[in-house]
């Protein structure tokens, strides 16, 4: 029962207010997860996917105590698959991955999402970024059980959360809104620059005013951009 009334204690009289009300949801179960890495659809051979961070704050000790501040925080694309030599399986989307960074520097890219027999939406979102991969197991386990294959990549930023299909446009305002509504901006500046996953017309297309500018999914300063009448820039205009 709610409780909304007030009450004597040590203190003197208490005011209290009522419970939040709990909201309708739907615990996530983990048997129709997507697991997309690099170039392969590893979904039915995925026993566990994460993506989390890995947060390290700062300890100070003076002479007043000990107290810990914000530090740096990585952010892990962690899975345990199933062993496949099979082509598109497990063996060679990791290994071509691998290989793709060790010769050329180039990031896997990543798509996890709650349910694949779902369209992605604000309640099945999906978590997408860069992972660096790392020499994995190639082949292992114990008599009688699967060859298990268990990866921790390391991401170059924040995964982005796609909720809808990839804003096409952008209408200026401080912040401006992202068009068509609902759907979901480019993960950070660089991707709206590049064009990532598509173009995103500005409106006007006319330079916009002193103040203007849009907010991608990075957050603060960093993640705002504006535009200058023949491009995206950083930051507000």
């Amino acid at each position: 029962m709610a409780n909304t009334g007030t009450k004597a204690g040590d203190g003197g009289e208490v005011a209290t207010t009522a419970d939040l009300v709990a909201p309708t949801a739907t615990p996530v179960m983990m048997t129709d997860a997507y697991i997309e890495i690099g170039t392969g659809n590893l979904s039915c051979l995925g026993m566990e996917v994460s993506v989390e961070p890995e947060n390290k704050p700062i300890e100070l000790t003076t002479m007043c105590g000990v107290k810990d501040y914000p530090g740096p925080v990585k952010w892990h694309l962690k899975a345990k698959l199933a062993q496949a030599f099979d082509a598109g399986a497990t063996f060679s989307t990791l290994k071509s991955a691998l290989d793709a960074y060790n010769n050329a520097g180039t990031l896997c890219q990543f798509k996890v999402r709650a349910y694949k027999s779902r369209s992605i939406s604000s309640t099945n979102p999906s978590f997408e970024g860069n992972a660096i991969p790392q020499p994995f197991a190639y082949f292992g386990g114990a008599a009688g059980t699967a060859s298990e294959v268990d990866i921790d990549w390391i991401l170059d930023q924040p995964p982005a959360v796609n909720t809808g299909p990839p804003a096409t446009g952008a209408t200026a305002g401080t912040p401006g809104t992202w068009t068509p509504a609902g759907s979901t901006p480019p993960a950070n500046v660089a991707n709206l620059i590049a064009g990532t996953p598509n173009t995103v017309t500005a409106s006007p297309t006319t330079a916009w005013t002193a103040g203007q500018y849009v907010q991608t999914q990075a957050p603060g300063t960093a993640g705002q951009a504006h535009w200058s009448g023949t491009a995206w820039v950083a930051g507000t205009a």
